[in-house]
């Protein structure tokens, strides 16, 4: 334990606690997700589902066009303030956030109202469903009001109300769909849409009526002026959702051209399994890693907060791959039928690139945090330049497994363009002990495959379960030489 200072031991354990905790509520929100869902397939059927599905689709094409990237700018402006400790500042900015949330929540609520006949011809071929949509525009600007509050939480590090705004809000949404569903039917679809809501949002404005906030006045010229950072910044970010839309967009299209809609479905379903399940990891990271970046007073303390956070996050993930790659026919099975299991090699590249993609995506927030938002935004463009090609033609020549292949390619890329582009603009770089750490930790990874593809299933799952045993003990020895884990367990 001696190598490790105290300073750097309450990094690690601010950096894996933030983690755990907030890949917790991830979790949690994902079963309450599927027994809602369960439940709305059960009381109101298919038809139910898809006047759903096709109602959320519009008002998130229209939140998406219209919110100005506002809940990721703003934590980085709240973070900045929050570090200076100067209460002024803070209450200004808080000030500030709430009107453009407010305005552009607002423009998106109109947006979607005025053009309700356009998006009930578009979405269900008549004019009946014109006033739902006007009624569900309220979801825009109560979504946009939502986030604001939970960007208020995050950026001012208020860790615990955040993860309970998100727990509640769940639940609470959970306890009004099933009622209405039960007694209303089809008939209070567009009132749970809406309740639902605008209880999250009374729900975070709970936890953040608690914070006190200095009282400032705010002229509205003030407000455009002091927000320009923040909507410039949200600006670039809507640019780069919006390119990772269009690429997905391509690929589909691509699929859907040369293999057919069944393998257009198998793609999806692969996808889905990564992004969702890992990507619930990545999201509790970005959390609390984000507004902690933004906070940084210096690119050494930058690089220090990198080099936990990318420790920590490949420490984390190590078992989680090893565990999909041994266990993955019946997780597919399980999540899907016997039908998907042709995506069954892709998952497997797709799992091994992943401690590649976060320890690029851990320098990658470098820029988001401190940079220009136009260097974040050209840096994630020229990463589209070579991952879309690699992707069709990886499909072209390997097939669905393709796809895997070239995440891994396009991965590795990334980490090294990244590595570049982060040690000329800050100096960070990752040293001996992290390269060593990383290549440890990919050896489970690849006796793993190799398993999977040399003996019987038995011996697999066998060989499998006794690798993962492995790579947990590993794993909770580095965890706890870093941070004195075992005190930890003992004082709790």
């Amino acid at each position: 334990m001696s190598e490790v200072s105290a300073k750097d031991r309450s990094g690690y354990r601010n950096s894996f606690g933030s983690t755990l905790l907030f890949s917790g509520v991830q979790i949690y929100q994902i079963i309450i997700k599927i027994v809602r869902s369960k439940f709305v397939a059960m009381l109101i059927g298919p038809e139910g589902m898809g006047i759903t599905s096709l109602l959320h689709s519009t008002t998130d094409l229209v939140y998406s066009a219209t919110n100005l990237g506002l809940s990721t700018s703003s934590v980085k402006t709240l973070s900045a303030a929050y570090v200076q400790g100067n209460q002024h500042n803070i209450a200004i900015t808080i000030i500030v956030l709430r009107r453009l949330v407010f305005l552009t929540g607002l423009f998106g609520m109109l947006v979607c109202a005025c053009l309700a006949p356009v998006w009930s011809q578009q979405s269900f071929g008549n004019d009946d469903y014109i006033y739902a949509f006007v009624f569900v525009s309220v979801v825009i600007l109560a979504e946009q009001l939502y986030k604001g509050e939970i960007a208020l939480l995050q950026g001012l590090r208020k860790r615990k109300s955040l993860a309970m705004a998100n727990v509640v809000g769940q639940t609470v949404s959970l306890f009004i769909t099933i009622p209405l569903y039960y007694f209303y039917g089809l008939k209070a679809i567009v009132w749970v849409l809406v309740l639902f809501q605008l209880l999250t949002y009374a729900i975070s404005k709970f936890y953040t009526k608690s914070i006190k906030i200095e009282k400032v006045y705010v002229t509205w010229k003030q407000t455009f002026s002091l927000g320009s950072e923040m909507i410039k910044l949200g600006f670039f970010l809507s640019l780069q959702i919006l390119l990772s839309h269009g690429v997905l967009y391509l690929v589909r299209n691509y699929v859907s051209q040369t293999g057919g809609i069944e393998e257009v479905g198998l793609y999806s379903a692969g996808t889905s399994i990564v992004n969702v399940y890992l990507g619930l990891v990545f999201s509790a990271i970005a959390t609390s890693y984000f507004p902690q970046l933004a906070g940084t007073k210096s690119n050494e303390e930058m690089g220090d907060a990198v080099k936990k956070q990318a420790e920590i996050s490949i420490l984390m993930f190590a078992p989680i791959v090893v565990a999909f790659i041994i266990f993955i026919k019946p997780v597919i099975i399980a999540l899907y039928s016997e039908k998907f299991l042709p995506i069954e090699e892709m998952l497997y590249w797709a799992m091994g690139a992943t401690l590649i993609k976060a320890t690029g995506w851990a320098l990658s927030y470098t820029l988001l945090a401190k940079a220009q938002p136009a260097y974040f935004f050209y840096n994630e463009l020229f990463a589209k330049f070579y991952t879309l090609p690699l992707t069709i033609l990886g499909y072209k020549y390997f097939g669905l497994t393709g796809f895997g292949i070239a995440l891994l390619i396009g991965y590795s890329i990334y980490l090294i363009q990244e590595m570049i582009v982060v040690k000329k603009m800050f100096g960070v770089y990752y040293n001996y002990s992290f390269w060593k750490l990383l290549l440890i930790l990919h050896i489970p990874i690849l006796v793993s495959y190799l398993a999977k593809n040399s003996y019987s299933v038995v011996l697999v799952y066998l060989l499998g379960s006794l690798v993962l045993c492995v790579t947990f003990i590993y794993v909770f020895y580095e965890l706890n030489k870093r941070m004195d884990l075992v005190s930890i367990i003992r004082k709790k």
